[in-house]
């Protein structure tokens, strides 16, 4: 299949363009087989082998090999394709965001493991340790809507090392698939205390919360509100169009399961009873409680 014709189908697909030289390490292996086929067959209507292709490409990303290597593993393609064939974006996501902080280093070192990656003779000089990682398994779900979805994962703060959650934002593909571009998501991670203030917004004592000036751009934000019957959740980036969705109650467990084992993680000398306390306490103090 000629080079152009594979850069054809994959902008259709709304997928990064590849180089020959990418597709060279396809050449004569049953990936590669199996690649041309999904793209003759996405060609001619089969819009259900995106997902396949989209392993494909994500996987032949410089970025990824580099960031393996860098873990001390010895890259594996077709064990990457085939790990990314069965979990989507979430477990290429997971290798590329490894060097942003010392949890995401842990979470993409446990999911290597977990493919069967071998680990390399040596692991090279500039990669550091991990400090203080989450125990696998990696905690995480998603929330879907019809335009929109976010996945919610346990994370730990940065400068304390603290235990709270991260909200990831992505916009539907489009085109009745049911399908979310998570490459291109936006990731706000809550500080403790907005934290607490969140996990007050799903216990029903505030009636909403405004989250400013996360990123390192101070560019982001999140937007919460209780709307009787349901939650509404928008995860902001300026410049970008917001990811907005409604969140269910029966969702929204989830999310105050997850708040409360996190938050009590970093006081593991307090009940629940008492972090329900302190959440009223925040919440009476934020001045626009619901419930006196």
């Amino acid at each position: 299949m000629k080079l152009s014709t594979i850069l054809e189908t994959l902008a259709s697909a709304r997928l990064p363009s590849v180089t020959s030289e990418q597709l060279r390490q396809l050449v004569g292996t049953a990936e590669g087989k199996a690649f041309a086929d999904d793209l003759r067959w996405f060609a001619v209507g089969e819009t259900k082998r995106r997902q396949q292709l989209a392993a494909v490409v994500h996987a032949l990303a410089p970025g990824v090999r580099r960031t393996v290597e860098q873990l001390g593993f010895q890259f594996d393609l077709a064990a990457i394709i085939a790990a990314a064939k069965l979990d989507g974006s979430a477990g290429i996501d997971t290798i590329r965001a490894a060097n942003a902080n010392p949890g995401n280093r842990a979470r993409a070192v446990s999911y290597l493991q977990g493919v069967g990656l071998q680990v390399g003779s040596s692991v090279p000089a500039a990669a550091p340790a991990p400090a203080a990682p989450i125990d696998p398994p990696y905690y995480s779900f998603k929330i879907f809507g019809s335009g929109a979805a976010l996945c919610v994962s346990e994370a730990r703060t940065r400068s304390s090392n603290q235990h709270t959650i991260q909200i990831e934002g992505a916009l539907a593909l489009g085109g009745g698939r049911r399908e979310f571009d998570w490459q291109n998501k936006i990731i706000v991670q809550l500080t403790v205390q907005e934290a607490y203030l969140a996990l007050a917004l799903f216990e029903n004592m505030l009636p909403s919360v405004k989250f400013d000036g996360h990123g390192r751009s101070h560019d982001k934000s999140l937007h919460m509100d209780f709307q009787d019957s349901h939650y509404f959740v928008r995860v902001i980036q300026r410049g970008r169009a917001a990811v907005a969705l409604p969140v269910r109650a029966v969702d929204a467990i989830q999310i105050v399961a997850l708040l409360y084992r996190q938050l009590r993680a970093n006081e593991p000398h307090l009940q629940i009873d008492d972090i329900r306390t302190l959440v009223k306490r925040m919440a009476s103090m934020s001045g626009a409680s619901k419930h006196e």
